[in-house]
């Protein structure tokens, strides 16, 4: 499951086939890849999985240094990050003016 929500970016896989050293959560760029490799052998045959997801998220809309990952007892990984906080709105507030360069006496600027 993937959501953008106010609260954030989120995703949610079940996981449950593969042991915490057999997953890979990476981001390369925009793309956010979720791996994992599973093999067993026993009497009977040999079992091999492997997941593989890639997942474009909106690198634009998140906070790609609070991403982060975890795995629950029940083999569910979550990831998150939050929104980027919006920048206040200027509306209604004055913007204070920087002077730059020596002001004459007429109230010109010179360079």
């Amino acid at each position: 499951m993937i959501s953008l929500s106010d609260e954030g970016f989120s995703v949610k896989c079940d996981v449950s086939s593969y042991k915490p050293d057999e997953l890979k959560v990476r981001l390369d760029g925009d793309v956010l890849s979720i791996e994992g490799e599973h093999k067993e052998e026993n009497e009977q045959g040999s079992v091999h999985l492997r997941l593989q997801r890639s997942i474009r998220i909106p690198v634009d809309q998140i906070d790609l240094s609070s991403l982060q990952s975890s795995l629950d007892q029940h083999g569910n990984l979550s990831i998150h990050a939050p929104l980027i906080e919006k920048k206040k709105q200027l509306n209604g507030q004055e913007i204070p003016i920087q002077i730059t360069g020596q002001q004459k006496e007429t109230g010109t600027i010179e360079n």
